[in-house]
């Protein structure tokens, strides 16, 4: 397996991480069905699938991708007459293995957003994912089209945004967000894996030969044109994970996270959590600007808890 994965890095654009997840999870059911991953049963792949439980069809394309690859290498490398079972994996079969109900209900956990990005090529886009989960936003999104790292302390593990609103992060948050403004390539969605140089303005990329930087955050036009580079971001990312994400869905599931935690914490019930100066700073964090946040979090956050 390691003698596979060094080669497969140099023959193709991967996050090790991801596929390195993919191989160990094969190596665990071999113990469970007793016999090596590349000579598994149809029904012994479908099972492992399933066990993921996946809200992506993308990310079980991708493990069955990574797997017909291994087992056809050490399959070759054995001298052994037979296929990759993986091969046989259609992805009517793999639709299958989707957990549907997580799915539907698409309110992603810190665990879900992980998984996500770990799906993704671009620091650029496991950026915006990050940054909206964590509450950035703002008319026109501005929090995100106008942020770059000048705007981050790392000693006091704060984002400082310029409309005031401070975002506490932890260095691993530090670390992603910094490697996405520091991104100059973006590598294409799809199976050319093509690679494209851009200016970099923080989370917000331009190709070469753009005529403005659209730099303005006080012109409409400005902030509509960078916005629109994140919806853009946004649809290219559903569309190759086949599932919906969008900024509001985004900023939704990180306040239910946020909540989630806040109410664990303090031991309180979720209707005495809502009352206290740290929900308010919350709601706030995640643009709820009315005197009404209590009865705002209520309606849309009270079902999670009952």
């Amino acid at each position: 397996v390691e003698s596979f994965l060094s080669e497969y890095k140099r023959s193709r654009v991967i996050i090790e991480a991801t596929v390195r997840a993919s191989l160990n999870r094969a190596l665990e059911f071999e113990k469970k069905f007793q016999k090596p991953f590349y000579e598994f049963a149809v029904d012994d792949i479908l099972d492992m699938y399933k066990s993921m439980h996946a809200i992506s069809d993308r990310s079980l394309q991708n493990t069955n991708l990574t797997l017909k690859h291994a087992a056809r290498w050490i399959i070759d490398k054995k001298g052994l007459d037979a296929k990759s079972p993986y091969e046989d994996i259609t992805k009517e079969l793999m639709l299958s293995c989707v957990d549907a109900k997580r799915k539907k209900d698409m309110t992603l956990t810190k665990d879900d957003l992980v998984e996500i990005q770990g799906e993704l090529l671009n620091w650029t886009d496991k950026g915006i994912l990050q940054m909206l989960f964590l509450g950035a936003g703002s008319n026109w999104l501005k929090e995100l089209t106008f942020f770059d790292m000048s705007q981050v302390s790392r000693k006091d593990g704060s984002i400082y945004f310029r409309t005031g609103k401070i975002i506490p992060i932890t260095e691993e948050d530090y670390e992603l967000i910094k490697n996405a403004c520091a991104e100059e390539e973006l590598i294409s969605f799809g199976e050319t894996s093509r690679i494209s140089k851009v200016k970099s303005y923080g989370l917000y990329k331009q190709r070469f030969n753009a005529l403005s930087d659209n730099g303005d955050p006080t012109d409409e036009q400005d902030l509509e044109r960078r916005f629109r580079f994140i919806q853009r971001r946004l649809l290219l990312i559903s569309k190759d994970l086949g599932m919906q994400l969008n900024s509001g869905g985004l900023q939704t599931s990180g306040l239910l996270q946020h909540l989630r935690q806040g109410v664990d914490e303090s031991g309180l019930k979720f209707r005495e959590y809502v009352k206290t100066t740290e929900a308010k700073e919350l709601a706030r964090r995640y643009d709820i600007l009315s005197e009404l946040y209590g009865q705002i979090l209520i309606d849309k956050f009270e079902k999670y808890f009952l």
